[in-house]
């Protein structure tokens, strides 16, 4: 449990996996390490598992990472690994507030720990809950290229581009690690240059840490005089003077800001239509952000040199900043667009994309404990106790995989349906026909380490297919 006082931890964690797609690829690698208030480390975990049998990784993955030891049986189990994982994040923050810090996160490995900790029946939520938040470092490290570049050695190409590959950072940085693309070794990339930032940009940290709660980050876009957003696009640099001008009151985690380069002046005489018209993500007079991702903004006032990052007076723009911040009647009209504009996307089509389609009922969450407990040859005659049939799903899954000799035989049935479904019908994920063919094609010309890469993909496949043939 959290505590108001309590002292924070820091949490950085990277993970490797089957595939680029949030919702059908797997994590195979999760490194993590903890440190304290002062980035000096504690512990560390590094864990992998093996693929599941209806998952088909992609060639281009496997290249990258090289992780052929997830193709093998005898590796950990995907539910073992992930329930070890949250197990060991929940012992690192007892009794301190956790910032969990990811590198490009926030789109990809965040999503996949909560659609994947779903797949495993454990509850979604560990990095916004129960006092716990959570940074995402590209979005810090934008800030440095943008307000501190001689803080830290920027990794710069041709024509002052920036280039905010992980990596790249770390190299000029002369940061060494063993293995690239590596979860654990991310991890300590990650980490070295959080020292980095702390010791030589400190106000960039403070403010990717406030940052990491959405309540921070909104007292941030409130800021007086008023706020600067720091942000990287296509190794390109741009910068933008903004302050809080409404809230979506439908979703309170899109917030509007105005762009203080734009005359508000302007915006009082704009109808609703007009108006929304300069609502958008970039490029407008209005930019709705979100709250619960880190921002790249931080306070002007803690920008050293700020006049050398303005492109019209310091004083015009806190003159506009005050404008936009006593107009309650634009801060409203904002606000009422926003709610009256929210995107209507179609349901899901497939269970893996329901993660966010509800919580469990009590009694569900109650069974899933229950689930949890029970030996694994037990687990299949509670399978009918959950009263939302995605969960009875996910379970049927679960034992299938792990115990499948103690399940009924329409069970079974239904299970390998799913896998050959999965393998060979066309759908958001790769096919194993596909990925055959492309392990094959670049089989061709391969040679060294990344044949015996290929080799061990395509062995993995095959038998996959053969797997599936013998039961269907």
């Amino acid at each position: 449990m959290s505590q108001l006082n309590a002292d924070k931890c820091y949490i950085f964690t990277d993970t490797e996996t089957t595939g680029l797609d949030i919702n059908f690829s797997q994590i195979i690698q999760i490194g993590s390490i903890l440190t304290d208030e002062s980035l000096h480390q504690e512990n560390s975990q590094d864990i992998g598992c093996k693929v599941l049998p209806w998952i088909v990784p992609t060639p281009e993955a496997y290249l990258v990472h090289k992780k052929v030891e997830s193709l093998k049986d005898e590796s950990m189990s995907h539910y073992d690994m992930m329930k070890l994982l949250r197990s060991t994040w929940l012992d690192w923050s007892k009794g301190r507030n956790p910032v969990y810090i990811t590198y490009n996160g926030h789109r990809f490995d965040e999503e996949l720990f909560r659609r994947q900790f779903f797949w495993n029946l454990l509850p979604l939520y560990i990095t916004n809950t129960l006092g716990a938040s959570r940074l995402d470092m590209l979005p810090t490290l934008q800030l440095v290229a943008n307000f501190f570049p001689d803080s830290l050695t920027l990794p710069i190409f041709e024509e002052g581009d920036v280039s905010m590959k992980l990596t790249d950072w770390s190299d000029a940085n002369s940061i060494e690690i063993e293995n690239a693309h590596d979860a654990l070794a991310d991890c300590v990339q990650m980490h070295e240059l959080a020292k980095l930032i702390l010791e030589k940009a400190k106000p960039v940290w403070q403010a990717s840490i406030k940052g990491s709660t959405k309540t921070g980050n909104l007292e941030i876009l409130q800021t007086e005089p008023f706020a600067m957003i720091g942000e990287v696009i296509r190794r390109k640099k741009f910068t933008y003077p903004v302050t809080f001008c409404g809230q979506n009151p439908k979703m309170n985690n899109e917030v509007a800001v105005a762009d203080l380069y734009f005359d508000p002046d302007q915006l009082n005489d704009l109808t609703d239509t007009e108006l929304l018209e300069q609502i958008g993500n970039s490029g407008t007079a209005i930019r709705k952000v979100r709250i619960n991702k880190s921002l790249p903004v931080m306070p002007s006032d803690h920008i050293p040199n700020i006049d050398n990052h303005l492109d019209i007076s310091h004083d015009q723009l806190i003159e506009r900043a005050r404008k936009i911040k006593e107009n309650i009647k634009l801060q409203t009209r904002v606000s009422e667009l926003l709610a009256s504009n929210q995107i209507n996307y179609p349901p899901p089509k497939h269970l893996e994309q329901t993660v966010y389609s509800g919580f469990p009922s009590d009694a569900d969450d109650l069974w899933m404990e229950r689930f949890h407990t029970l030996p694994w040859e037990e687990r299949s005659k509670v399978l009918d106790g959950f009263e939302d049939s995605r969960y009875k799903e996910l379970a049927e899954r679960l034992v299938c995989v792990n115990q499948p000799n103690s399940v009924m035989p329409e069970t079974m049935e239904r299970y390998r349906n799913f896998v050959n479904q999965r393998l060979y019908d066309k759908g958001p994920w790769l096919s194993l026909e596909k990925a055959l063919d492309k392990t094959r094609s670049m089989l061709v010309d391969a040679t060294g380490e990344r044949k015996e890469i290929l080799q061990s993909l395509e062995k993995n496949l095959v038998e996959k297919s053969e797997f599936i043939k013998s039961v269907r």
